[in-house]
């Protein structure tokens, strides 16, 4: 075999090798589990898009132009601007001159359910996590999910925060339903108080003290006694000088105060101030009814139970007292600031001047029928007659307390109240229970 054949045949071999090989290739590359990781490829740049979040509801989100001339407020119903009342009129000639003398801003308002799903506080928690551009700039929460809130940290503080409001002209409750541990993150709007209501034909001069009130010929009060939050005993004890102790984690309630503000029930059932069928109301609303169908000579009941209708033939007044000094309860209203208000908070600064501003809420809380939060506010109602009374009202009115304890002791005071009326057991058997019960 010559060199040009042994080339020859080099060449093929090496061709048929090339071949062969290529046939392998394909035939790996068509086998699924040994081809297991694909040939890298080059990446193709692209832009990120981030879904914006929305809430469900009327809230969207606006473009970052439009937030900053414009104010989100959410309210409660109660308070809709465009319900038709005097007092939502008032409201809204209120925004309106406020966007008026502040052309460049307008104002959006959201009505939100004050509770529950979907409510107040339901929407501000989610949004602060999801959607904080739909927050409200400033908002108007019940006094019970103002402190839910502010506990939650949703809530930024008012502490360094100036308004028109006189603060030394506050009313004690308005005050108080501010602060949640020492730190005042709200500004009061509106209150509420209970009080006595009774017919002045057939009463000259109401009572003042419970000792005078529960004698032998004492005339029917009608309150709630299986009204879930305990309030009638709850306002008995706090008159007295009873109170919750200093730790939040802990309630603690002092006995003498506690035995002597069942004693007053007791005593009141025992002459039949306190009728036995009061354990079937459990709402004031049943209160107020049996007043105005003379099943009852008093009734405890909310100020704006009576400011709703002024009845001209029922009056007014202070609850009885333990002494000379008046006491009642209170709740309320106030207006605050979500934490994400503090980047645009003199914007929002503006329009929470003119809700607290002392003669819109002379008008707006006469035509609502609410109690003012201060003194400064009432001078300005055209009936007087009222006024006089709201201002004795008001002084002596503190807040309802705290959430955990209305939650802890409610119960237990609205059973103890239902022993009283059935006289089943003594005051003194009833408060040993429930301070067994708490400190458990």
């Amino acid at each position: 075999m010559n060199a040009r054949t042994q080339r020859l045949l080099l060449f093929l071999f090496a061709l048929v090798m090339v071949i062969f090989m290529a046939g392998c290739e394909q035939l790996l590359a068509e086998l699924p589990f040994i081809n297991r990781t694909p040939a890298p490829t080059q990446a193709i740049p692209t832009a990120a898009i981030t879904p914006t979040p929305t809430l469900q509801g009327s809230d969207t989100v606006l473009p970052l132009d439009e937030q900053l001339n414009q104010i989100t407020l959410w309210l409660p119903p109660v308070f809709d601007p465009e319900n038709g009342s005097a007092a939502s009129n008032i409201f809204k000639q209120q925004l309106e001159a406020f966007t008026a003398d502040h052309e460049d801003l307008t104002v959006n308002v959201r009505i939100k359910a004050p509770t529950g799903p979907g409510g107040m506080l339901e929407a501000l928690s989610t949004a602060s996590l999801a959607a904080p551009d739909v927050l409200p700039g400033l908002l108007i929460l019940s006094r019970s999910e103002f402190e839910k809130a502010a506990r939650q940290g949703l809530l930024m503080s008012v502490d360094e925060i100036e308004t028109n409001l006189n603060t030394g002209q506050l009313f004690p409750y308005a005050d108080e339903m501010t602060m949640v541990k020492g730190t005042r993150y709200a500004f009061p709007f509106a209150g509420d108080a209970l009080c006595m209501t009774y017919k002045p034909i057939q009463v000259a001069y109401p009572p003042t003290r419970w000792q005078e009130y529960i004698q032998p010929d004492a005339k029917i009060m009608a309150f709630p006694a299986a009204e879930p939050q305990g309030i009638m005993p709850l306002l008995l004890y706090m008159s007295l000088g009873g109170g919750f102790g200093a730790d939040e984690t802990v309630i603690s309630l002092r006995e003498d105060a506690l035995q002597n503000s069942l004693r007053l029930l007791s005593d009141g059932a025992s002459v039949n101030a306190f009728p036995y069928w009061l354990i079937d109301y459990a709402t004031f609303e049943q209160s107020w009814k049996a007043l105005k169908d003379s099943n009852a000579t008093y009734a405890m009941v909310w100020t704006s139970q009576y400011l709703a209708e002024l009845p001209e033939n029922i009056a007014m007044t202070n609850l009885p007292a333990p002494d000379e000094k008046p006491f009642t309860l209170a709740d309320g209203w106030v207006l605050a600031f979500p934490q994400t208000s503090s980047e645009q908070l003199e914007r929002y600064q503006l329009l929470a001047q003119y809700l607290l501003e002392p003669a819109f809420q002379s008008r707006w809380t006469e035509a609502a029928g609410v109690l003012p939060v201060s003194e400064q506010i009432l001078p300005g109602w055209k009936n007087t007659a009222v006024s006089g009374i709201l201002l004795e009202i008001g002084r002596s009115a503190r807040s309802l307390p705290r959430n955990s304890v209305i939650s802890e002791v409610g119960n237990l005071f609205q059973q103890a109240t239902i022993e009283m009326l059935r006289q089943q057991t003594s005051y003194i058997e009833s408060s040993n229970k429930i301070l067994k019960t708490l400190s458990e």
